[in-house]
């Protein structure tokens, strides 16, 4: 299959070209007209022009978070999608971790008894590092589609929860945002929602060295824990360890081409997911002030 990647400027741009170079079933293509499949990686306020493009010429599409960075813009994109002849979602590399796909099942089969709270943080030193200058310095450009470090790494963690226990509902409590002198938009922060009443708390930043990503689900009778790759379960019967590559971005394109070529290793983000994504970013914003 051969896959075009359209813009240069997501920092996932080199996962995704070294995943195509490493699948023998795809090759990388010169550009739309010679491509079977699309990869968008541009910034987010281009996402508009080359999904349309894409769609237009029928070409199954994968395009890098946020889809846009505004509701209303996230709806008219997604109205898109839904009218669409080829599939198109985003990619959301969270969801094909072997340790979270661990963590769906003990949420689903409940060893543990009822879910009493839950706690997850992703974050890196991006900022620190110098990884937002060059061609990512758009993502700190609110003009360009920067949305700020709380959203750019909460819209995992929030399509995460979707994935997890689909159809739970949630309200946003509180948020508070981290900012550094001379950037206009936040760095990071923690946001607290509710989880079909269970109480759940995310923090993001683009400053945390070395960073990482974990999550810690408590209930009645155990907890599970997803720490990098690491699964650990802890019941009344049970103490069980599993260790697992940990999430890679890169791990969405094949996943992807799995689906394009009828194998279901990955559940992809709905249109109805990204929106509802795209409204608990806005409630968030909105309670953070």
């Amino acid at each position: 299959m051969r896959v075009a990647i359209l813009g240069t400027a997501h920092p996932h741009l080199a996962d995704h070209r070294e995943a195509i170079r490493r699948d023998p079933r795809a090759a990388a293509a010169p550009g739309l007209d010679h491509a079977d499949a699309v990869i968008i990686d541009s910034v987010t306020a281009d996402h508009p022009r080359l999904l349309r493009a894409a769609i237009e010429a029928g070409k199954p599409t994968l395009v890098e978070k946020p889809l846009a960075a505004t509701v209303p813009e996230t709806a008219e994109l997604t109205s898109l999608i839904d009218a669409a002849a080829v599939p198109v979602t985003t990619a959301m590399f969270l969801r094909c971790a072997p340790a979270l796909r661990g963590l769906r099942t003990f949420l689903s089969e409940e060893p543990g008894g009822p879910v009493t709270s839950v706690r997850a943080r992703f974050a890196h030193p991006g900022l620190l590092d110098g990884w937002f200058r060059g061609p990512a310095a758009w993502m700190l450009d609110p003009r360009q589609g920067g949305i700020g470090g709380l959203a750019d790494l909460g819209i995992h963690l929030l399509d995460l929860l979707l994935w997890l226990r689909p159809g739970a509902g949630f309200r946003v409590v509180s948020a508070v945002k981290e900012h550094a002198q001379g950037i206009a938009m936040d760095v990071g922060g923690t946001a607290r929602l509710e989880w079909d009443g269970v109480p759940v708390t995310l923090h993001c930043g683009w400053r945390t060295r070395p960073g990482g990503f974990d999550v810690r689900v408590d209930c009645a009778r155990g907890s599970c824990t997803v720490s990098g790759g690491r699964l650990m379960v802890v019941t009344g019967t049970e103490h069980r360890t599993e260790n697992h590559p940990p999430p890679d971005a890169a791990a969405v394109v094949p996943a992807w081409l799995d689906r394009l070529h009828g194998v279901a290793s990955w559940e992809p983000p709905t249109s109805g997911d990204i929106t509802r994504c795209a409204r608990l970013l806005q409630e968030i914003d909105a309670v953070a002030g």
